[in-house]
């Protein structure tokens, strides 16, 4: 016993506290039996009662969770171990070092006797050089474990607490989304940041104005626009990235995509998407877009949903820029041979001084035995669309004439319930299929079936699946284009107005009236527009509307006859 007295020993002085160990009161405050202050304290009074041990060096961590030894002054205390120049390590208590049992008992059972390391643990009473006199190697392990459950409660806990409030809409994420900021009277709930939202709502009109990720970037660096991480350091956010940084950090093409990809600026609100296994693991992982917890109309939109469906669907199309333009040709990503449905690219050619547009089928350029030739002036094109969506436009109004006859949301009102009724049919059938996985897996299982058969089986399910999940995101989107009209009070035909009298074509008008282009082998051109499925939606609810007005008229006739 009396060796270790005399020994000298060149201590270090551990201290932790995180708020996942639980060290802080409801309030915000951290308990005083786990303060830094305190631990330094205890320590420093046990020190003079030990003039054997010489306090080296201070290690701390401030808000580190004890459930992983992936901690800065950790490491660099055990760096110094590694070379020699600590030999002694001493904490208020063991959960103070750490609350992973494996972990913890490697680091006092293996490592530290391996490496002459005395280990001191105050309030449990642990001293490595007396263990063995006092039987308190014995309790350690259990001790271990006791903090290691206790981690892993309190990790359940906040766990459970967390899917509550994300089910019940409250927003729970560390960093609020460009565009926002958290409400001064309610810190669970967004409101709109108007500068950036303004730059939000430019990002979207770009795109579809036919600029790419790449050329919106490059547009707002030049136009000194603050980027969102800089953006947040500006208003004095202390926000921190993963991702390498700048001096200054620009914006980039991945910082567009995400703004363009984000839900959360059609006001819903979407959480959950990450996770990790246990607590004890810190690595994140993705879940499956199924499982993110989506609460809609949880906070303002700053960009209407309507106008974000077009957006994810004009990213889902080759929308490449030629060489030195601004941005994409008014049909990029709308031209296609009707024959084998490739793409159509553009060509450009001159004679004699004049310049010739033409669109040409994909496929047969590249192999003429595919398909046959098919190309057509750019120009016909030109005037075959416009000539379309002018005559789409005054269909529109005179629908919405015949419609404020009647009722001005009689339409719309109807048209939602509808559209509505064929979600939830999706959605049942998806359920269905679901359900016909199970089974097959246990039929599988119980040798009924074989694994032929069941992968045959589930790749039918799953196909099933995927065609109704495809058919629910194009009711949405419907959903959304005829919401839009009774969200800003007017009827979904009125968007229509602005374009009564259309002169010309922009890439803004192609997008929102054009589904896509086909051209014909020869030259004839199809045009396929957005709405067509509301358009027949309206003149079916004419005619119904007039069948029974005129029923209605014959039983009253009738009525007066017999009377």
């Amino acid at each position: 016993m009396q060796s270790y007295l005399d020994k000298k020993y060149y201590a270090a002085i551990y201290l932790r506290l995180s708020m996942e160990d639980g060290d802080f009161s409801g309030s915000g405050e951290k308990k005083e039996s786990n303060s830094i202050a305190n631990q330094r304290k205890l320590i420093e009074d046990y020190l003079k009662h030990h003039p054997e041990i010489v306090s080296y060096q201070e290690f701390c961590d401030d808000g580190y969770t004890g459930t992983n030894f992936d901690r800065p002054d950790f490491q660099r205390m055990i760096a110094l171990v590694k070379q020699n120049k600590i030999n002694c390590i001493i904490v208020k208590d063991l959960s103070r070092f750490g609350r992973e049992y494996i972990e913890m008992g490697r680091y006092v059972e293996k490592i530290f006797p391996a490496l002459g390391v005395r280990f001191i643990a105050i309030n449990d009473n642990y001293d490595s050089a007396l263990a063995q006199d006092t039987g308190s190697e014995i309790i350690i392990p259990f001790k271990n474990l006791i903090n290691d459950s206790y981690c892993r409660d309190i990790s359940i806990k906040v766990r459970s607490n967390l899917e509550i409030r994300r089910r019940n809409g409250e927003f729970v994420g560390t960093h609020v989304v460009y565009g926002y900021k958290r409400s001064d009277e309610n810190k669970n709930q967004l409101v709109i940041d108007q500068e950036a939202a303004a730059i939000v709502q430019s990002i979207f009109r770009m795109k579809v104005d036919g600029f790419s990720p790449s050329q919106i970037a490059e547009k707002l660096n030049k136009d000194g626009v603050l980027s969102p991480y800089e953006y947040k350091r500006h208003h004095g956010d202390r926000f921190r990235s993963g991702f390498k940084r700048q001096v200054q950090c620009e914006w980039s093409p991945v910082s567009i995509y995400r703004i363009l990809k984000n839900e959360m600026y059609t006001g819903t609100l979407v959480q959950g998407k990450t996770s990790t296994p246990n607590y004890k693991i810190k690595d994140r992982t993705t879940k499956d877009k199924e499982e993110w917890i989506r609460t809609e109309n949880a906070h303002d939109a700053i960009i209407p949903p309507a106008t974000f469906d077009l957006v994810q669907k004009l990213m889902l199309e080759d929308t490449r820029s030629a060489s030195g333009d601004d941005s994409v040709h008014l049909f990029s990503g709308k031209i296609f041979c009707q024959d084998c449905q490739s793409s159509m690219t553009r060509k450009r050619t001159k004679s004699a001084g004049k310049e010739y547009v033409y669109f040409i089928c994909t496929a047969n350029k590249q192999d003429r035995s595919v398909c046959s030739h098919h190309s057509v002036k750019e120009q016909a094109v030109y005037d075959t669309v416009l000539a379309v969506i002018r005559a789409y436009v005054a269909l529109a109004l005179d629908l919405e004439q015949a419609l404020s006859s009647i009722n001005d949301m009689s339409w719309e009102s109807r048209e939602i319930e509808r559209i509505q009724v064929k979600i939830q049919r999706q959605e049942e059938i998806i359920e269905h299929n679901k359900q016909m996985k199970a089974m097959i897996y246990d039929d599988f299982k119980s040798e009924v079936i074989s694994l032929e058969e069941y992968n045959i089986f589930k790749a039918e399910f799953d196909k099933n699946i995927r065609d109704a999940k495809k058919a629910i995101a194009r009711l949405n989107s419907s959903r959304n284009q005829v919401s839009a009209g009774l969200t800003e009070q007017q009827g979904f035909l009125a968007q229509f107005r602005q374009y009564e009298n259309i002169q010309e074509l922009s890439r803004r008008v192609v997008v929102n009236f054009v589904e896509r282009i086909e051209i014909s082998e020869n030259k004839e051109i199809c045009v396929f527009l957005n709405n067509a499925d509301q358009f027949q939606a309206i003149q079916d609810y004419l005619s119904d509307y007039h069948a029974r007005q005129s029923a209605s008229k014959v039983v009253s006739f009738a009525g007066k006859e017999v009377g």
